[in-house]
């Protein structure tokens, strides 16, 4: 293995004072015997996350190690952008502060790289909850464009972190994560660098440790509000991929339509269930926006195509009415 190779460990940080040591002790153990920069964002917590890393840096004197400050909190998406665009390594690697890597991490999934110059290697992860723990298997891709449709998909698959990516897939071809979409941004930023990607392999070994018990995390609230919530950043994120392949994959883009739709659907169907008529309105609104031709793809036919158009048109009269009647 060659020591020439340098990787970026990327990561956000707000929030975390319980988790963060563990986070920057598992970077600074790392075997990789290569070069490697570990750049922290500070995204404007209001605990004392920043104090802890601050401490430990300069307890360690570990010139790898550096702090980039937020003026206000951003959210997730921006600071991921920050830290991306403040990389010089051949590589990144994405970390998230309430997180761990496992020791061996970089030095296998760059041998895993130079084995067969992949522009990604993804590796295993395991889930910690409260309860047990479970692992997470990266899926085998025979291209990559198996990763793009896995990718695209609603589940865990998407994330960002238990990977290396060749930096240049962000450089060369303008990719970030929409700033404000802060819930599974990842979602939207995976399958385009997968897609520019000329190889993309998986590597069957734990590299990454996965949080499940921070109360503070984006994706542990069960509120009402958080699913709200992240229902419009998934939604924002399905618009985002649809844009994209366009005019790249017909099979994305339809697979896409696909998703959207039931992913409106389930929306609509809680909506109703828990009388919140104005997201069920509002959700109805853009089920017709999809066509008739969407909806019967995920079974949408006949009394619910009916339904949907008349939920929209009595939407726009009540709409005409609050507008033009005083």
């Amino acid at each position: 293995m060659t020591d020439d190779c340098l990787v970026s460990v990327l990561i956000p940080v707000y929030n975390v004072q319980d988790f963060i040591i563990r986070c920057l002790d598992s970077v600074v153990q790392q075997t990789y015997k290569g070069k490697m920069e570990c750049i922290l964002v500070d995204d404007c917590g209001t605990d004392d996350s920043m104090v802890l890393a601050e401490e430990w840096i300069a307890e360690k004197g570990d010139r790898r190690f550096r702090i980039l400050h937020h003026k206000t909190n951003r959210g997730l998406a921006a600071a991921r952008n920050t830290a991306v665009e403040a990389a010089s390594g051949d590589f990144v690697m994405h970390l998230d502060s309430d997180d761990w890597l496992e020791f061996d991490a970089i030095e296998q999934l760059i041998k895993k790289q130079q084995e067969t110059n992949a522009d990604i290697v993804s590796g295993n992860a395991v889930r910690h909850d409260v309860s047990n723990n479970s692992i997470l298997v990266e899926p085998e891709y025979a291209t990559k464009m198996e990763m793009v449709w896995k990718m695209i998909e609603l589940n865990i698959d998407h994330v960002i972190w238990r990977r290396l990516i060749r930096r240049s897939l962000y450089t060369d071809n303008s990719i970030n994560a929409v700033e404000g979409i802060n819930i599974g941004e990842d979602h939207h930023t995976l399958p385009k660098l997968a897609f520019y990607a000329k190889k993309c392999v998986r590597l069957d070994k734990v590299v990454y440790h996965y949080n499940c018990i921070n109360e503070n995390s984006y994706m542990h609230s069960i509120s009402r509000e958080a699913q709200i919530k992240r229902f419009h950043s998934d939604l924002a994120s399905i618009n985002i991929l649809l844009a994209f392949f366009h005019d790249k994959d017909e099979k994305s883009v339809k697979r896409l339509k696909e998703i959207k739709s039931f992913f409106l659907y389930r929306f609509v169907t809680d909506c109703y269930f828990k009388k919140e008529e104005r997201n069920y309105n509002d959700a109805m609104k853009m089920l017709y926006r999809m066509g008739d031709d969407c909806l019967t793809l995920v079974g949408l036919t006949g009394i619910w195509q009916r339904c949907i158009r008349r939920t929209y048109n009595r939407y726009r009269f009540y709409n005409f009415i609050k507008t033009h009647i005083k």
